[in-house]
C-alpha cells in the first residue's frame, strides 16, 4: 500500500497537484494545535464548506505537520479552501487559537477576499465565515506554463524602484483605463524605462495586502506566496498569475531585471488587537516574537509584530516563498525592507541559507 496516497505527505507545506495520483496534497504546519479542519468552498457558497477533512493526527500527522491527500475528481467542484485550527486559548501562554475563526494557508499561492469580507470581524472572538480570505485551489493545468530566461547585468546594472499602482494610475501615465495600476500596466511603461537607460526594476511591495488594512505602499503583507490581486486587470486566480508572469517575461525580453521589495519582518495581522487571519489562529507563539509577558507582541518594526525569524519554520517559510518567487514567478532578485535592524540580525542565517539555494540560473540576490 502507498500510505502516501493515504494519507498526504507532509512536504510540501500549502497545496500540491500530485499527477500521479490525480490529487492534491494539503500540508499545514502548527506545532501547538490540538484539532485541524481542512475546508473546501465551491464558487456559489463561501460561507457553508461543500466539503470538510477532519484530519485524524494518528494518520494524518507526521511531527509538527498535519496533512492529508485528497482524489482530484471528489474536489471537482470547490476551488477555494481555508481550515479550523483548535488548540489552548491561553493568550498569557501566547496562545490565540479560536476554533471558529476560518483560518487561510500561509503557502497560498491566491487569495480571494469575499464581498463581505471584513477586518473588524476577524478581530473579534468567534466565526468570521463568509467574511475571511480564503486560497485559492489550483489544478496544474490552471497554471501558467514556464517562459523564457532572465537577461543578466552586473557593472551596468540601473535600478528604478517603482508602486505597480502609482506609476501608471493617473491618465497621463497613457495607460489605457483598463490597465492603470496593474501589472498589465507596466508592460506599456517598458519603452519609456528603456529609453531612460534602466536595466532593472525594483517593485515595491507585491505581495498580497489586507485590502481593508488601510496602508498603499504594501508593507504589511497578508500572504508572502500570493501576488496582490488589486494589482491585476485580470479577473480570476489564474489570470494573476499569469499577468505577473508576462509582466516579467516582458521585462526580460527588453532586457530589464524584475526585482522584488520584500518585507519578511512583519505582517498585516498586527498586534493584539489586530484581526486573527492566518498566522495567529494556526500557531500564533511559532509565528511571532512575544514579550515576556506572552500576551504583547514585539515590534521591532513598529508595525503591530515582529515575525519569529528564528524559528526553523518560519524560516522555512521565508525560504520557500523566495523560491516561489524565482522558480515559479522567474524574478530575478530581492531587496529586504528593514533587514539591517534588530530583526534583521537574526534574519543572517537565513540570508545564508538563501544564498546557498540560488544558482547563477535562478536569480541573483541583492
Amino acid at each position: 500500500m502507498n500510505w502516501y496516497s493515504q494519507e498526504g505527505t507532509a512536504s510540501p507545506l500549502g497545496v500540491t497537484w500530485i499527477a500521479e495520483d490525480e490529487a492534491f496534497n494539503f500540508a499545514l504546519y502548527s506545532k501547538h494545535a490540538t484539532e485541524v479542519t481542512l475546508l473546501l468552498y465551491s464558487p456559489t457558497d463561501i460561507v457553508q464548506p461543500a466539503y470538510e477533512y477532519k484530519l485524524n493526527p494518528l494518520i494524518n500527522k507526521s511531527g509538527r505537520v498535519w496533512h492529508c491527500r485528497l482524489k482530484g475528481d471528489s474536489i471537482a467542484g470547490d476551488c477555494y479552501y481555508a481550515y479550523r485550527v483548535s488548540g489552548p486559548n491561553e493568550v498569557g501562554a501566547g496562545h490565540r487559537f479560536d476554533d471558529q475563526k476560518i483560518l487561510v494557508d500561509p503557502y497560498a499561492r491566491c487569495l480571494y477576499f469575499p464581498r463581505n469580507f471584513s477586518r473588524e470581524v476577524a478581530g473579534l472572538p468567534g466565526s468570521n465565515a463568509g467574511r475571511a480570505p480564503l486560497g485559492v485551489i489550483f489544478r496544474e493545468s490552471d497554471l501558467p506554463a514556464t517562459r523564457n530566461s532572465p537577461p543578466r547585468h552586473t557593472s551596468d546594472l540601473v535600478i528604478y524602484e517603482l508602486h505597480v499602482r502609482a506609476f501608471t494610475a493617473r491618465p497621463n501615465s497613457g495607460v489605457s483605463s483598463t490597465k492603470r495600476g496593474t501589472f498589465a500596466g507596466l508592460v506599456d511603461k517598458i519603452p519609456y524605462l528603456v529609453d531612460l537607460g534602466i536595466t532593472a526594476i525594483e517593485l515595491m511591495p507585491v505581495v498580497q495586502q489586507d485590502p481593508q488594512e488601510g496602508s498603499h505602499w504594501g508593507y504589511m503583507p497578508l500572504g508572502f506566496f500570493a501576488p496582490h490581486r488589486g494589482y491585476a486587470s485580470a479577473g480570476d486566480a489564474a489570470g494573476l498569475l499569469d499577468e505577473f508572469r508576462a509582466m516579467v517575461d516582458a521585462f526580460h525580453a527588453s532586457g530589464i531585471e524584475v526585482l522584488l521589495d520584500v518585507v519578511y519582518n512583519h505582517t498585516a495581522e498586527g498586534d493584539e488587537t489586530g484581526p486573527i487571519y492566518s498566522f495567529k489562529g494556526i500557531d500564533n507563539s511559532t509565528y511571532y516574537l512575544l514579550e515576556p509577558d506572552w500576551r504583547h507582541y514585539r515590534d521591532d518594526t513598529k508595525s503591530g509584530n515582529t515575525l519569529n525569524c528564528a524559528n526553523n519554520y518560519v524560516r522555512k517559510m521565508i525560504v520557500d516563498s523566495l523560491i516561489f518567487w524565482v522558480k515559479e514567478m522567474h524574478v530575478d532578485g530581492f531587496r529586504f525592507d528593514l533587514a539591517s535592524i534588530s530583526p534583521g540580525k537574526r534574519m543572517a542565517p537565513l540570508i545564508s541559507r538563501i544564498l546557498r539555494f540560488s544558482e547563477p540560473s535562478t536569480g541573483q540576490w541583492i
